[in-house]
């Protein structure tokens, strides 16, 4: 049966594979255009009669460094989403798997990786939502005056999450089962999802690669939005009144991909987020929600690959954190640790924990607290297909790289691929990917390689022993922000 009966109106949906039914560009909202830009989402509008759901909706507006004509065009008018399920649901709901899109904030789409589902939906009878959500400016510029502000992207997450609670048993899944995965930015939206008061309830599991938290600080949020409308020419009070282009054109001038990574990000705006990440779920905001955690071994040879200057970046990085006499000895640590890395590579293995590891260990030690935690590596291939042409020629340097996992992970395949997708499904269907779980005591992780997956003790111990207790404010890496 591919029709759909939610809140809004009835959805006719397309079989796209034996057994599969897929309906695509559902509104979740309201276009977040003309007086709704930079607004928080609002219900969308009800319809009459049958909507057909066989075309994606517009990607959020964004840069196209290798613009991709297959993909649907970007536009102000973004908040939809897609769903996929096996035919035939009978009795009890089946689980679903809401997946957040990765890309630094500032490109991507629902589709990236994930593709329309169909695999976990016919391996582990999930079903599977993605969608699209505002990104960029659109949705993290903290406007002055106006509140809640720096977190609208956010917003439209949660606005997803609580569309998917409210009309997924339409589709055969069960509300009460709602595992929330994402990769790099969506990675970082899972973390603070767990943290915002607004996902109460909502969330049954939570599953995350290359994330942790990264947000704003208030002296950060208000610097980008004064380059910001220096660069659009215009008040705040007038940002509602000019093309969409021009937004998106002050937002490249702030810096273009892939140096811009990072400048967009959320910010504690009151609403969606109360206070840090990481205190939040430290103080139980997350409490019973079971958290599945993986890395990548080498998550910024990625930057490196893709900029060739992003391990050079750590000298000045660190020491605007820290100071030169902390940054020597995280130097001489990491030079102590892996004698083999010349200078570029023991700079970017820094950023990689910088950016990724030491976080995600400190989330995984303060959920551990509330809930069922587990830790994985992906020290195997990059999986999928390289489309960016500047990536293809490098990918045995990218094994172990940032997003590495991704496809595998959503796709399955043979070897370290099938692996991964076997441990994501079986915790979105059973709360459990197959492993000992974590503790600030044991620290053990899965290690996926390509000779086949592995436990090992405590993998990160030397990272967490060079950077100690050691705090800071994460910067947009190539700049201040």
């Amino acid at each position: 049966m591919t029709l759909a009966e939610t809140a809004y109106g009835q959805l006719r949906g397309t079989e796209i594979a034996d057994g599969i039914i897929a309906w695509r560009g559902v509104p979740y909202a309201r276009p977040p255009a003309g007086e709704l830009r930079l607004r928080p989402p609002q219900p969308p509008e009800p319809w009459s009669g049958v909507r057909d759901a066989a075309t994606y909706g517009g990607r959020s507006l964004q840069p196209e460094p290798v613009p991709d004509p297959s993909l649907p065009p970007v536009s102000e008018d973004c908040l939809y989403l897609n769903v996929t399920a096996p035919a035939g649901a009978g009795g009890p709901g089946r689980p679903v798997l809401l997946w957040i899109h990765g890309g630094g904030y500032e490109m991507g789409d629902g589709l990236h990786q994930a593709g329309d589902g169909a695999a976990f939906a016919r391996t582990h009878g999930i079903v599977v939502v993605t969608f699209n959500y505002r990104l960029g400016a659109l949705g993290f510029l903290d406007v002055p005056g106006e509140q809640p502000t720096g977190a609208l992207g956010l917003h439209d997450q949660i606005a997803a999450l609580r569309w998917t609670r409210e009309n997924i048993a339409a589709f055969g899944g069960d509300p009460d089962q709602i595992t929330v995965y994402g990769l790099s930015a969506g990675g970082k939206s899972v973390t603070t999802l767990l943290a915002s008061p607004l996902t109460t309830g909502m969330i049954r599991r939570a599953a995350e690669s290359s994330g942790g938290d990264h947000i704003k600080s208030r002296p950060q949020a208000a610097r980008i939005a004064a380059e910001f409308f220096r660069a659009l020419g215009t008040t705040p009070q007038r940002v509602r009144s000019v093309p969409a282009a021009d937004i998106l054109g002050a937002q490249l001038a702030l810096g273009q991909p892939p140096r811009s990574a990072w400048i967009w990000r959320p910010s504690v705006d009151g609403a969606a987020l109360t206070s840090h990440p990481l205190t939040a779920i430290a103080n139980g905001a997350a409490a019973g929600v079971p958290l599945l955690l993986q890395t990548c071994a080498r998550e910024c040879a990625y930057y490196q690959v893709l900029t060739g200057d992003a391990g050079q970046q750590a000298d000045r990085v660190l020491t605007e954190y820290f100071g030169a006499e902390t940054r020597a000895k995280l130097f001489a640590a990491y030079a102590a640790d892996y004698p083999e890395l010349d200078d570029i590579a023991l700079r970017t293995a820094i950023m990689t924990d910088e950016r990724y590891i030491i976080r995600t260990g400190r989330y995984a030690d303060a959920q551990s607290v509330h809930a069922p935690v587990w830790r994985s590596r992906y020290d195997g291939p990059y999986s999928g297909q390289l489309a960016d042409p500047r990536l293809a020629p490098h990918r045995g340097l990218l094994d172990g790289g940032h997003s590495a996992d991704g496809v595998g992970i959503w796709e399955g395949g043979d070897g370290v691929a099938a692996n991964l997708h076997d441990a994501w499904g079986a915790f979105a269907t059973a709360g459990d990917p197959g492993w000992e779980r974590y503790t600030a005591v044991s620290r053990r992780a899965m290690i996926f390689g390509q000779a086949g997956p592995y436990l090992a003790d405590d993998p990160f111990a030397p990272a967490r022993e060079a950077w100690g207790t050691l705090d800071w404010q994460p910067s947009a890496w190539w700049s201040d922000h």
